[in-house]
């Protein structure tokens, strides 16, 4: 593993450690305004056929409306996926699976992989939405549904 993942996984480990993504309190915003840079959301992913698993969503910056950061899958192989999207004016959050950090697939396990688009609603301090994504070679759209909450 390269320094620079080990630093990034090393980072968002920190910061769920810190309590980021322990804690199940969430804190009162409005819609765009939850949507901060630093923040983290904590919850599930799903798919059919597939039991919920736990995904983390962290916001590393954000600049007017658009954000960037990372997806953590930590039941997938600790995979990391770093992620780019835009906040309406309305609450929906849109965002894309932009490149596998970590926890890719190999020849010995399955992994995550990139390209995933989200679109979710601000529900206070939830995000609540689905996601669609073509894995490699399949050609078929798997399509899912996310429940994030806003971590203190």
């Amino acid at each position: 593993m390269s320094s620079k993942k080990a630093m990034t996984i090393g980072a968002l480990v920190a910061v769920c450690m810190v309590g980021g993504c322990a804690s199940t309190a969430v804190k009162k915003s409005t819609h765009s305004d939850s949507i901060k840079a630093h923040s983290v959301w904590q919850g599930t992913c799903d798919q059919r056929g597939v039991k919920p698993y736990p995904m983390i969503l962290f916001i590393k910056n954000r600049k007017g409306d658009a954000f960037e950061g990372m997806t953590w899958y930590p039941t997938l192989n600790n995979g990391l996926i770093t992620i780019s999207g835009q906040i309406r004016p309305e609450g929906i959050v849109t965002f894309t699976e932009d490149e596998v950090i970590y926890g890719g697939p190999n020849e010995y396990r399955p992994g995550v992989i990139s390209g995933g688009q989200f679109t979710a609603t601000i529900e206070g301090n939830n995000l609540k939405g689905g996601y669609e994504i073509t894995p490699p070679g399949t050609g078929n759209v798997e399509k899912g549904n996310i429940l994030l909450k806003l971590a203190d």
